[in-house]
């Protein structure tokens, strides 16, 4: 849900990544950090660069994990698709570290934390994937 913050800035009018914890023992999902981007394209070279770090051997199982990573592909507040791995957790800490350890060390119940800001991301993991259309 769309704060008035995030209206006065535009960010819900514009293509996003959103990196998103499933808690399988908690039955629910936690939206840890957002990355605007300027174009569809350009969110999805990300979650394609990101996608490519993942082996077959590094992606968690979704039967047995407590928990999985994802990245959702936004436009404007709409989810329209999803990153096609599970990220480890190694990955995940890699593009959004102090969100994701925060989340780690609370575990949150994803009921009381729905609704919420959800962060911009750090610029880092932009930088460091360079997204090409």
């Amino acid at each position: 849900m769309p704060t008035p913050d995030d209206r006065l800035s535009g960010l819900v009018e514009r293509p996003s990544v959103i990196l998103t914890v499933a808690d399988h023992e908690q039955n629910g999902f936690v939206h840890l950090v957002r990355w605007p981007f300027a174009s569809m394209a350009e969110a999805r070279a990300f979650v394609r660069s990101v996608d490519g770090e993942v082996t077959d051997e590094s992606e968690p199982d979704i039967r047995s994990a407590a928990f999985t990573f994802i990245l959702d592909l936004c436009d404007g507040w709409d989810t329209v698709d999803n990153g096609k791995r599970l990220l480890p957790t190694q990955v995940a800490m890699s593009i959004a570290p102090e969100a994701v350890r925060d989340w780690l060390d609370e575990r949150p119940d994803p009921d009381s934390v729905s609704g919420r800001r959800i962060p911009a991301g750090p610029d880092s993991a932009l930088k460091s994937r360079s997204p090409q259309p």
